[in-house]
């Protein structure tokens, strides 16, 4: 909420800035300086990137734009639970509770325990999941900085093309305003969406998913350890510890919570799985 607060309000002080700025300027100029920056730039992109890549650049900024970020306690949690039912309640429960897990690298995880594969096989195969995710991922940031490279370029374009209608129109003083405010302008816009949009929004992505990252690596370790059906009470304590909360839980606390769970009888996964 703070940061919502602290972005509309920068938002407005700069908005209120460059209408100080250029606000005796025609409107006209800088619908032209505008759409001469921007429109350029984009379809620069769109001859440059697939037209999927954009899509999904899209979608995912609506998403990061939303503050739709995943909570990786919550993630954890998750984890422990489905490794206490597969423990319990063995490989029937755990296929059910599997596919109500809302991030899809979980329900894919369980899915390869539930259908019998070991730890270095769902090593191998989430591993290869996550290259090709974060692949994607890698494209849509490269649309970004590419973005924020041709947005100065084009604003020098229009530069150059105001500096010829200067030069053509010598003899009449009102026109040679009228082409050194475009000449200005599209510099101005070239550097203003530069700075102030493109860079920021790949910044701001690139850190997205570096926790994504982080997170996704969270989440095969607690595959993994569903797989070998270590203790619940173990997992949350190895994962927190990732996060910065293994101090939430002593060791004489987990020594404790290993004894009392240790009783149950594990069902064996893989053969359950493979009697299907």
């Amino acid at each position: 909420m703070v940061h919502k607060v602290i972005l509309c309000g920068g938002v407005m002080f700069f908005l209120l800035v460059l209408r100080n700025v250029i606000g005796e300027t025609s409107a006209i100029i800088n619908l032209k300086s505008g759409v001469l920056v921007l429109g350029g730039t984009l379809m620069s992109a769109f001859l440059a990137f697939p037209m999927k890549t954009i899509k999904e650049l899209v979608k995912s900024l609506k998403a990061l734009l939303r503050n739709n970020e995943t909570d990786h306690e919550d993630i954890v949690r998750q984890i422990v639970s489905l490794a206490r039912i597969a423990r319990i309640h063995g490989v029937r429960a755990l296929e059910t509770e599997g596919k109500k897990a809302k991030n899809p690298f979980v329900r894919e995880g369980i899915d390869l325990v539930v259908d019998g594969y070991d730890r270095f096989e769902i090593h191998n195969i989430m591993e290869k999941e996550h290259e090709l995710y974060f692949s994607c991922k890698e494209s849509q940031v490269s649309v970004l900085n590419t973005l924020a490279k041709i947005a100065p370029v084009l604003g020098f374009v229009g530069t150059i093309i105001g500096l010829i209608d200067v030069l053509s129109n010598m003899g009449e003083v009102g026109e040679i305003g009228k082409g050194m405010a475009l000449a200005l302008l599209t510099t101005f816009y070239g550097l203003l969406f530069s700075n102030f949009l493109f860079l920021p929004l790949a910044k701001r992505y690139s850190e997205h998913n570096r926790a994504e990252a982080s997170l996704l690596n969270i989440i095969l370790e607690g595959i993994m350890d569903i797989c070998e059906q270590k203790n619940s009470h173990a997992i949350s304590y190895r994962l927190e510890s990732y996060l910065g909360l293994g101090e939430s839980e002593s060791e004489d606390d987990l020594e404790t919570a290993l004894q009392s769970e240790d009783h149950v009888l594990p069902f064996p996964l893989k053969e359950v799985s493979m009697g299907k």
